[in-house]
């Protein structure tokens, strides 16, 4: 019988093809380390059948993943984590194009009617309603990637756009279209000390993979990933090439934060560093690099 946990952004079929992809393995290839037939291997990737236990050892071994890790949350809804976010963090669930988003408020430390916007949720209604309806001043906004659900459509902002958003300019060729005028682009990795006079505190941190200029912040005791880390997986690589580079990033941010830490990711449930170290098969995933 299929068992899913349809709160999470990926289910265990996403996660067994984003790993097939990026050890550039095809099914016949799989199937010949694994025994178990392309058919079969076929209906797990479209979510029909769900691999048993001496099968989701061989797939392991095979793409290098932990079975027993995987099961902890795909197989058990009840396992998804419900955590409450700090009350600076005020998360806007956005559709973009009927795909859901998660678009982030953060309210200043001290002035509360000013914030951070962090991600754009490709500028729906709620997010404008919500801005307004708060009646909030945007200090900075601060994009993790330049996906169109993630950055799109800055101009929406209209007379709301502040003159400081944060991207890595690498990945400018993803933009729907151009920075409007009279916005300065300063890389992630200045946010820290822009924004330090403005009352704020705030890190950034390389996240690639996903996209070559992903990047994290941590506001707040809370870490935004965009589409870095999911809960129970991780955003598609961009190539095989950069897989590894999606796993390092993983590893990277999820070794060296407190486990307290809490993770809002672009999509799905929030987590946090401790639930992910233990329950995501990314995690670890880059030490085990099958020959091909």
């Amino acid at each position: 019988m299929k068992r899913t946990n349809f709160e999470l952004e990926d289910q265990f079929s996403d996660v067994l093809k984003k790993f097939r992809y990026g050890r550039k393995m095809g099914l016949r290839n799989l199937s010949e380390r694994t025994g178990i037939s392309p058919e079969r291997l076929r209906e797990m990737e479209g979510g029909s059948i769900v691999p048993d236990t001496r099968e989701w050892a061989a797939l392991g071994q095979a793409l290098g993943f932990s079975g027993p890790v995987m099961e902890r949350v795909h197989f058990h809804p009840e396992h998804t984590p419900r955590f409450t976010l700090p009350p600076s963090v005020h998360p806007v669930g956005e559709s973009y194009f009927g795909y859901a988003v998660w678009t982030n408020l953060v309210r200043h430390p001290t002035d509360p009617k000013r914030a951070l916007l962090v991600d754009t949720g490709g500028l729906g209604e709620r997010v404008l309603s919500e801005i307004d309806t708060l009646g909030l001043t945007l200090d900075a906004v601060l994009l993790t990637h330049a996906h169109s659900d993630h950055a799109g459509v800055l101009s929406r902002l209209e007379k709301r756009l502040p003159p400081l958003v944060f991207l890595d300019r690498s990945d400018d060729a993803l933009l729907d279209g151009p920075i409007p005028a009279g916005v300065t682009v300063y890389p992630p990795e200045r946010a820290g000390a822009i924004l330090a006079p403005l009352g704020w505190t705030v890190s950034a941190e390389p996240a690639s993979g996903h996209t070559r200029g992903s990047v994290a912040y941590l506001i707040d005791g809370v870490l935004f990933v965009g589409d870095a880390i999911f809960c129970g997986s991780a955003g598609k690589c961009a190539s095989p090439e950069t897989f590894l580079n999606s796993l390092e990033t993983v590893d990277r941010l999820l070794g060296r934060h407190q486990e307290s830490v809490f993770i809002v990711s672009g999509h799905g449930p929030f987590t946090s560093v401790g639930f992910e170290r233990e329950n995501n098969p990314f995690f670890g995933a880059s030490r085990f690099l099958p020959e091909f």
